[in-house]
């Protein structure tokens, strides 16, 4: 079946073309609102700037197919095979994409805003400013987890997406926003995260080891039992930060902001904490052993029950700081 055909019967109505062989058709700008192309061979086919919204995708074959610029809101591609896809500039709200492989597709700039990305394999997908506000990538019992691992996430927006368990170890998230974005769960090792706005982000349990969140804003994140060791964290900030029983240890948190943090129970052990500010933070039976605190602001800082032997205080301010012993420093 050719393009023409396909137009033409279309226009009289017909929205079925399921199960069809459709390899390398083109379609070039063509308006098929509501069209079934479920479980189709539509490999390398063009549908740069076609208006798709409503279209059945349902395990369809769309191996290296392009759809630059395409609208596809709210269409139905469950199990879509679109690995190597050119989807850059698509808008794809409310798109559901449940179990669909999208490895080494091109997603850059494309709207998935209110997305349906569970269970999807995003490995090495180029996402690079593509917006996923309010996209739903959580772990969904009995299926694989999504994986975002190795992929280009820069100036990404994330706000408010479900990332619970998400693979995204590798990934390049610099500069993506992730304010309010839930990542319990998820496997962040190694990540990019540089200068990242990450506000009121959920990281609870998350394996963030090794990763780099130089001049990441933090503020007001979650990050009870997370797992931060070796990780870069200069200049970060993590102001009013929920840190409970976090693992911190050997991270660099040089000149980073802690400001009224609750670190309680954490492991900051080996951590470089040079010039940081500590002021109002809780550190309550936190473990400090060998830490680096010069010249740190710990100013009404609370250490109490803290582990701090073998720590360098060197010209670190301690006004009004409660001791491990329960002293107040004067």
């Amino acid at each position: 079946m050719n393009a023409e055909k396909i137009l033409r019967e279309y226009a009289t109505g017909t929205r079925d073309f399921s199960r069809t062989s459709l390899v390398g058709i083109n379609l070039f700008g063509a308006d098929l609102l509501g069209v079934d192309f479920s479980r189709s061979d539509i490999s390398r086919a063009n549908f740069v700037l076609a208006f798709l919204s409503k279209a059945n995708f349902s395990g369809t074959k769309l191996t290296g197919a392009r759809l630059g610029g395409a609208t596809l809101n709210q269409a139905e591609m469950t199990n879509a095979n679109l690995s190597e896809a050119d989807l850059h500039g698509a808008r794809l709200q409310r798109v559901n994409l449940f179990g669909a492989s999208l490895a080494l597709a091109n997603l850059m700039d494309a709207d998935l805003t209110s997305a349906d990305l569970r269970n999807v394999n995003l490995r090495g997908a180029n996402l690079k400013g593509a917006i996923l506000t309010a996209a739903n990538l959580r772990e969904e019992r009995g299926y694989p987890t999504t994986s975002l691992a190795r992929a280009n996430l820069q100036k990404a927006d994330l706000r408010g997406a479900n990332l619970t368990g998400v693979d995204l170890a590798g990934a390049d998230l610099s500069g993506a926003n992730l304010s309010d974005t839930t990542l319990v769960r998820a496997n962040l090792k190694g990540v990019n995260l540089i200068n990242a706005i990450m506000k009121g982000v959920q990281l609870a349990e998350a394996d963030i080891s090794e990763a780099n969140l130089t001049g990441a804003d933090m503020t007001e994140a979650t990050l009870t039992r997370a797992n931060l060791s070796q990780s870069k964290l200069d200049k970060a900030i993590l102001k009013r930060a929920s840190a409970n029983r976090a693992n911190l240890s050997s991270a660099s948190l040089v000149e980073a902001d802690l400001s009224s943090g609750i670190f309680s129970g954490a492991d900051l052990s080996r951590a470089n904490l040079t010039r940081a500010l500590l002021r109002d933070a809780s550190l309550v039976d936190a473990y400090l052993a060998r830490a680096n605190l010069t010249e740190a602001d710990l100013t009404r800082a609370i250490l109490e029950k803290a582990e701090i032997s073998g720590a360098i205080l060197m010209r670190a301010i301690l006004q009004g700081t409660t001791m491990p012993d329960g002293r107040v420093h004067s």
